[in-house]
């Protein structure tokens, strides 16, 4: 998988601990004769430029616990200037990578972080996703 782990079978799932560039490369066995074949076909991925939206933050918090929301991980790459957005939908929105935020009202949010890129081509560009989070009383 280029990075030192070896799969068989027809289908293969794979996850990679870091986000840089990998040579993967499929090694054909002929089940008649046992012949390998290898470097078949030879595929480079490169996560380096991919978009990557994820976040943390808790499951769970109380009404008036201050928490920490961070889209550190979150990339556009091909994007120059990256905006950060929040909307933690009980009227809060914010902007920037690591935020910090305390619900006033039990209930159940799904918090929003977007990422809104601009410049070069083939920016602008903009992706979200949300984490649901559940506010108790204290």
């Amino acid at each position: 998988m280029g990075d030192g782990t070896m799969l068989t079978g027809l289908m293969v799932s794979h996850c990679y601990k870091e986000r840089k560039r990998y040579t993967v490369q499929l090694d054909v066995v002929d089940d008649r004769t046992g012949e390998v074949r290898p470097a078949e076909k030879v595929l480079p991925v490169d996560f380096t430029q991919e978009t990557v939206l994820n976040f943390s933050a808790p499951d769970t918090v109380r009404v008036g616990q201050v928490i920490t929301c961070d889209a550190a991980d979150s990339q556009m790459p091909l994007c120059e200037n990256v905006v950060v957005l929040w909307d933690f939908r009980d009227g809060y929105v914010t902007n920037g990578r690591r935020v910090q935020h305390a619900f006033r009202r039990p209930g159940q949010y799904a918090i929003r972080m977007s990422l809104r890129g601009n410049g070069p081509d083939p920016c602008p560009d903009s992706h979200c996703v949300s984490r649901p989070i559940v506010v108790v009383q204290p």
